[in-house]
């Protein structure tokens, strides 16, 4: 019964398209902007308002819930002692950097498939079980990468054993790759998620790995998982994503990574723009619209820039020593830069968040506002768009829904959660859902 169970389970994924709107099938949604225009959501919610469901999750992960076929993904890694990750105020500590020791007892590595209308865990695959070969950071997990999946299959890397797996609606494996183990800059472990590029001409699975000992950008057959083309770079560690944009017509996939940002061609891997001279890495992604491509960066001690690359230019495009604006770049500057969530844009505004929200004419970089958000608690995971309302959960699990507009507007707030859960996870929303995943349990909102 349960051999016919899950052919059933898996023709019914097989059937089943990706539909932007309906699915939420890579990490910040299937374009990766963080936009989901026509999901519909409740207007306020608690722990006993409009919950349909809390489901604890084994072990820790700060990957986001993907939803894909009419079904939820997520990973985990399960170890043997509790493994619950602190929250902000680590991060921000020197004492802690570097400080981890290596686990020395082996750890699960998990990707769990939910039902969405119930919470009920249809079945859990472990991936690898092993003895992590580096530490990470106790804000950290070993499972902080979000999975991507396409209508049969879904697609998980665990950076901290190098393991990338295609498993089928029903959890059964297709294929693996194995890659190094990452070692990490101080020891913080790793958060690059990989992404899947639908195109007529043929999908790829775009997979960065950036970490002290090399930076590769991987291009990788869905099918098979064997490279289509790979590229390197100096050098460095990153934990960003990496996300495709459209720039004059030909698709590029752009990686921010330690002291630049570089745009590929996906068709051939080959360079066609960069811009350098930045003074750290990324720990969020850019964000993009068809007028250009946005990023921000900051770290302790580093110049925390802000830059907007207007569309149809190749090329190093670093300003001039002095300049902070040319033909290609429309406006930067310093001390700006973002937290650890990736940026949006709305209509013709841009939006960075951390413990403040600070919000940008994506024209002319002109401050519309920079606001201390309330309750005085950092958000980590990244911000969601839904409609004209940007919804931002703090690591506290305090959802904070902002207006979009040039005024600082706040429409509500409305928490779900105990003290004792950390929620580090960007949330991820499909229909009339809203899915937040907290240290101990994803939240259905609906």
């Amino acid at each position: 019964m349960r051999s016919i169970g899950s052919c059933v389970l898996g023709c019914c994924l097989l059937g089943c398209n990706i539909a932007a709107g309906n699915d939420w099938s890579q990490f910040r949604g299937g374009t990766a902007q963080s936009l989901a225009p026509q999901a519909r959501v409740p207007s306020q919610w608690s722990n006993t308002d409009h919950l349909a469901w809390r489901t604890p999750i084994p072990g820790a992960g700060w990957s986001q819930p993907i939803v894909s076929g009419g079904r939820i993904f997520v990973t985990t890694a399960v170890g043997p002692k509790a493994d619950n990750p602190s929250g902000m105020g680590g991060v921000m500590s020197f004492s802690t950097w570097g400080m981890a020791s290596t686990p020395t007892e082996p750890v699960q590595w998990r990707v769990l498939c939910l039902d969405p209308a119930d919470g009920k865990i249809l079945w859990s695959k472990t991936v690898v079980e092993a003895v992590p070969k580096f530490a990470k950071h106790a804000s950290n997990t070993y499972a902080t990468e979000t999975p991507c999946a396409s209508a049969d299959t879904v697609f998980a890397f665990f950076g901290s054993t190098g393991t990338l797996v295609a498993l089928d609606g029903a959890g059964v494996e297709r294929w693996r790759r194995n890659f190094d183990p990452q070692p990490i800059q101080n020891q913080f472990g790793t958060g690059s998620s990989p992404v899947l590029h639908r195109d007529p001409e043929g999908d790829r699975i775009l997979l960065q790995i950036y970490n002290e000992d090399s930076a590769r950008l991987h291009c990788l057959d869905p099918m098979t998982g064997a490279d289509m083309w790979t590229v390197d770079r100096n050098k460095g560690t990153a934990w960003s994503t990496p996300v495709v944009w459209t720039n004059n017509g030909i698709a590029e996939i752009v990686t921010a990574g330690q002291g630049s940002v570089i745009a590929y061609g996906i068709a051939d891997g080959r360079e066609r723009w960069r811009l350098g001279g930045l003074d750290t890495s990324f720990a969020c992604s850019v964000v993009a619209d068809a007028a250009g491509i946005y990023f921000g960066t900051s770290s302790p001690g580093s110049k925390a820039p802000v830059y907007a690359i207007a569309s149809g230019h190749l090329g190093d495009l670093t300003p001039p020593k002095g300049q902070t604006a040319t033909a290609a770049v429309v406006w930067s500057k310093n001390k700006s830069g973002a937290g650890m969530p990736s940026p949006v844009v709305v209509d013709d505004l841009l939006y960075f968040f951390g413990d403040k929200a600070v919000c940008y004419d994506k024209r002319t970089g002109e401050e519309k506002y920079r606001k201390r958000l309330p309750g005085g608690t950092t958000a980590v995971g990244c911000p969601l768009v839904i409609g004209n309302r940007i919804y931002l959960v703090n690591e506290k699990g305090r959802t904070v829904v902002l207006e979009a507009g040039p005024e600082f507007k706040i429409l509500g707030e409305f928490s779900v959660g105990s003290d004792a859960e950390v929620f580090w996870a960007t949330p991820a929303v499909s229909d009339d859902a809203l899915l937040i995943r907290s240290s101990d349990a994803i939240y259905c909102i609906r």
